[in-house]
């Protein structure tokens, strides 16, 4: 049986009737009827009952369709990888707090070595990274302790601290711990609001003024600008800071966090992915 016999059925099935996937197909509908007949034969049973408005599976016409669907999507992802291959194509997903990253000169002497690399990036939060990777949607995940590491490979780079970001005139270099920051209105990202809540309750016997949560660093950054709130962030998710804002690195080695990569286990990478993954842990 050929794979175009299984696309015509396929068709048939899900365009209700024959003279529909006939059109679909752009082809007559005798010789797509040809077609269909040509596979029962072969199969030796009656897959569809053809009724005048639509047609109907047999259970066998039901588990045919459900086999056919498997096999050209593993066809289609197939020639789809077999093309990635040709093309050179990286697949990362990384998180909003890591995003800064893409910005460093190594990562955009990578991608100028590189003029032909076809980047793929999907952004969300770790846990979707995690997800992606063993989704096999992405070849190599950037994301930010904590976070549960099992069923991934995971390489971790070195600690980063948090960094206080908020206006110049409530802000000041002495203000280098969390303390300092106890009656301020703070703007942190939802996955390290416990991270903090839960170093001042326990550390220092005080509840941080958490006003405003985000899920992007980035947002977190914009609300302190607008609002005039102190952002607390990962020093490496600083992007482009207002000239108005003043930004404090904080000492509160309680609160350092790691960006960590992480693939799939016992999986080998491409020669790109590998490449862009050595890059990392050799610069971090």
């Amino acid at each position: 049986m050929e794979l175009k016999q299984m696309r015509y059925y396929k068709t048939i099935v899900e365009e209700g009737t024959i003279s529909q996937a006939a059109k679909k197909l752009h082809m007559a509908q005798p010789p797509l009827s040809v077609q269909l007949k040509s596979i029962e034969q072969e199969l030796g049973l009656e897959l569809i009952i053809r009724g005048r408005r639509q047609v109907t599976l047999t259970d066998a016409g039901k588990l045919f369709y459900r086999r056919c669907v498997q096999v050209l999507s593993l066809v289609d992802l197939s020639m789809k990888e077999m093309t990635d291959v040709m093309k050179q194509t990286l697949r990362i997903g990384i998180t909003s707090s890591n995003s800064a990253l893409i910005q460093q000169k190594h990562i955009v002497k990578f991608m100028k070595d590189h003029p032909s690399l076809n980047v793929r990036i999907k952004e969300g939060p770790t846990s979707e990274m995690k997800d992606l990777i063993l989704a096999h949607d992405i070849d190599v995940g950037i994301v930010r302790t904590p976070f549960d590491a099992n069923n991934v490979q995971t390489f971790y780079m070195k600690k980063d601290p948090m960094v206080a970001v908020g206006p110049a005139d409530v802000v000041n270099d002495s203000m280098d711990h969390m303390a300092d920051y106890k009656s301020l209105p703070l703007i942190v990202h939802r996955r390290y609001r416990s991270l903090i809540a839960d170093y001042c309750l326990n550390s220092m016997q005080f509840y941080p003024n958490i006003h405003i949560q985000s899920d992007d660093c980035r947002t977190s950054l914009i609300w302190a600008e607008t609002l005039g709130g102190v952002a607390i962030i990962p020093r490496t998710a600083l992007t482009f800071v207002h000239k108005d804002l003043k930004t404090v690195t904080l000492k509160d080695k309680e609160l350092y966090t790691s960006v960590a990569l992480i693939t799939r286990k016992d999986e080998v990478l491409s020669p790109i992915a590998q490449e862009f993954l050595d890059l990392f842990k050799e610069r971090y």
